[in-house]
């Protein structure tokens, strides 16, 4: 239980790119935070160990003045070098009392008391000898235990200061070493920075960046959501996901309306194609009826043939318009070429003759069996021959050709017409969302960037060549793909 509840903290913990840069930032205020302390901390250390040498220094030339006045009075003991010798050790005990603090800081407590406790041990010798004769025995004494004490002032002092050199030698190596700890901590801290940065933000967008380059050429693959924490990134990939899965549904839309469209460009030749037929049909019916009884039996089975041809020939244009129109979902499959050129071919032929075109088309005999969407090559071969037609108006020559392309990697279908052509401005556009030359009403509908895009998702390209006054053409590029294996 403690343990899921640990989880369930962690888990609402907000695990974002800026949280996790405030938590970076954080750290590195801490740290150097820390280093600026210890350093400010051995400058004070410093500041002090500055003030107690002074305070030494004044304090070991009242001793040493305070000893030279004791030295002359032992040789000539006259009350003024006495006087003098007690007036420094007076100095002595007044910088003692005024800067205790500094002194214990610099000497501890103890040596601090044996100090004081030498002085007045001192000052009550110097006291007991002025009132002692020279003659008196104890005279050469009390003089021993002066000096005595004397000397331990001198030598506390001086041991003391000593030490805390010693120490203080050591505080400046170590704030000398401050800068460079800091140094090497920030250069640390710079180069986890840019790990932590080129790895949780830099990489992940550049690869959304290459993903996104796909998405403008038409390639909606969506983007590997990475399992983990779920940040801004993963935020970010998948509102683009969701971005790509409404376009392509809108632009499966677009295709399914620009297929009717392209039904009603192309009426009155499907118009034309159904009522000879349904004609065809009714004279044969109208002579059986009239001359039935009169002609033998081989005459009606003619015309019965006949009936039936023309009532297949009915249901083929109807069958093609039902395969064409049908909303259907890119579906991976063999797919013949010729077999694809025929149906349109078949679909445009009326709409051609109407415009007076003439169509040739040459494909090589040895293509193999394109692995691809038959439904998606179908509607943008439809539409960039409608294109070629409605460019060219009343007159003109549309070609189809499909050969090997690349050291025969790929397959390349052109398709060239001899209309006006495309202006060189417009070249630069013809492939971009909503771009269109057309007058409002004609078309079929699937805009160019559309026809990219689908030839994109089936990892091909599309090429425009153009001038002015010499035509246009298209050219589509197909990679041979074999049908995978199927799984055993």
């Amino acid at each position: 239980m403690q343990q899921q509840n640990g989880n369930r903290r962690a888990d609402n913990f907000p695990h974002t790119i800026r949280n996790e840069i405030n938590i970076a930032f954080l750290v590195f205020f801490v740290l150097i935070a820390l280093l600026v302390l210890g350093g400010y901390n051995n400058f004070r250390r410093l500041d002090r160990a500055v003030e107690f040498f002074t305070l030494a220094e004044d304090l070991d030339t009242s001793i040493l003045e305070m000893r030279r006045n004791e030295k002359n009075f032992f040789i000539l003991p006259e009350q003024f070098s006495y006087d003098e010798t007690l007036e420094y050790a007076g100095r002595v005990q007044n910088l003692l009392d005024r800067h205790g603090q500094t002194f214990k800081w610099g000497m501890g407590d103890a040596k601090l008391n044996s100090l004081r406790k030498e002085l007045q041990s001192y000052v009550a010798l110097m006291n007991q000898l002025s009132n002692t004769s020279p003659k008196d025995s104890s005279y050469g004494d009390v003089k021993a235990s002066i000096r005595a004490r004397g000397e331990a002032l001198l030598a506390i002092t001086r041991e003391q200061a000593g030490r805390k050199r010693g120490d203080v030698k050591d505080l400046l190596r170590q704030t000398m070493r401050y800068p460079l700890i800091t140094l090497a901590a920030m250069a640390l801290l710079l180069v986890l920075t840019l790990y932590v940065t080129n790895r949780r933000i830099l990489g992940p967008l550049r690869d959304i960046t290459e993903d996104a380059r796909g998405i403008a050429e038409g390639a909606f693959r969506r983007i590997p959501e990475k399992p983990g924490r779920r940040n801004e990134i993963y935020n970010l990939v998948a509102a683009l996901n969701r971005m790509m899965d409404e376009i392509e549904t809108r632009q499966d839309q677009l295709v399914q309306s620009s297929k009717i469209a392209a039904i009603g460009t192309l009426t009155s030749g499907i118009a034309h194609e159904l009522n000879n037929p349904i004609n065809n049909l009714g004279l044969i019916v109208e002579s059986l009826m009239e001359d039935g009884e009169e002609m033998t039996s081989d005459e009606r089975m003619r015309l019965y043939e006949e009936a039936l041809d023309q009532a297949d020939r009915a249901s083929e244009t109807v069958k093609n318009l039902l395969e064409f129109s049908r909303a259907s979902h890119p579906r991976l499959e063999e797919v013949s070429l010729e077999e694809v050129f025929g149906k349109i071919q078949r679909l445009l032929q009326n709409e051609m003759d109407l415009h007076n075109i003439q169509f040739s088309l040459n494909v090589r005999h040895d293509l193999p069996l394109m692995y691809l969407d038959r439904s998606g090559l179908q509607q943008v071969l439809l539409n960039l021959m409608l294109n070629a037609i409605q460019a060219m108006g009343n007159g003109g020559r549309l070609e189809v050709r499909a050969d090997f392309a690349a050291g025969r990697r790929e397959v390349r279908i052109d398709v060239t017409d001899n209309g006006p052509g495309i202006p060189p401005e417009h070249l630069k556009q013809i492939f971009d969302p909503f771009f269109t030359t057309k007058p409002e009403g004609q078309g079929t509908g699937l805009g160019l960037s559309v026809s990219y895009s689908i030839i994109k998702k089936q990892g091909g390209r599309m090429e425009v060549k153009s001038a002015e006054g010499a035509g246009t053409r298209f050219s589509i590029f197909l990679p041979r793909r074999n049908k995978p294996a199927a799984a055993g």
